[in-house]
């Protein structure tokens, strides 16, 4: 099977955006990529036509083929919502919808947030069986994705509003502990490139999260030799289990 890294190195190709290579497509997605106009081909790899272009100009180009490619049957879950492409010093170089990022091969971000008691529980949610990835899965109390525009801490207060009834004024308690992790796999269409910024938030013991949104379909306040063994069983996300390891070793095991 080889490493991931491996993997991409012999089944993708470069996707320039912006003078620089910020995708990854699969190899027998390249031709019919060649095929649409915001598409050229580049010395390695493809590149898309934005050269001279400000960042609303590529981001309608950029849209424009993801649009292409929902048509032909490429994304794999369009979700109508839009997220920012990001450069090397964290500025926005486009925005187009979230969907097609692991089509292309681009980089996502995500907030997880770990909720936590004065005496060392955890509050962890279970996915509802209708969430369209990892249904039924164990989370962190609150994780989503960045959106366009949006800074980590308004994403999390946002998650942490709609998926567990956590107020804004509660939700402003969140810590980063400046802990960001790269979850990279091949899924349906591409790749999943998402950089994982941890988040810790202590609640009081006299709270229960209540979901808003449909997505938990319970909670549990567990122990943490409970979530170690949950953790090792392979019950968590991928995400949310990088996630975490990261809050155990970092308050727990000290």
């Amino acid at each position: 099977m080889g490493t991931i890294a491996e993997r991409i190195a012999t089944r993708y190709l470069p996707l320039w955006i912006d003078g620089a290579i910020r995708g990854r497509v699969r190899r027998d997605l390249v031709d019919l990529l060649r095929g649409m106009p915001e598409i050229a081909d580049a010395p390695v790899g493809l590149a898309l036509r934005d050269a001279g272009l400000p960042v609303p100009g590529r981001s309608r180009l950029l849209q424009r083929l993801a649009r292409r490619l929902r048509a032909a049957g490429l994304v794999a879950d369009w979700r109508d919502e839009q997220s920012s492409l990001l450069d090397e010093a964290g500025r926005e170089v486009a925005r187009c919808e979230r969907g097609v990022f692991r089509t292309l091969g681009i980089r996502n971000r995500a907030v997880h947030v770990n909720g936590f008691l004065p005496d060392g529980r955890i509050w962890v949610a279970r996915r509802s069986e209708r969430k369209r990835s990892d249904p039924g899965m164990l989370d962190n109390i609150a994780a989503g994705g960045v959106a366009a525009g949006e800074t980590l801490r308004q994403c999390a207060a946002r998650e942490l509003w709609e998926e567990a009834g956590i107020p804004a004024w509660r939700a402003r308690r969140v810590q980063f502990p400046g802990m960001a992790i790269l979850s990279l796999r091949e899924v349906r269409f591409g790749l999943h490139d998402e950089q994982v910024v941890v988040a810790d938030l202590e609640l009081s013991s006299r709270f229960e999260p209540v979901g808003r949104d449909g997505e938990v379909a319970e909670f549990l306040c567990l122990a943490p030799a409970d979530v170690g063994r949950r953790l090792d069983a392979g019950e968590f996300t991928i995400e949310a289990a990088l996630a975490m390891r990261d809050f155990m070793q970092r308050r727990i095991a000290r």
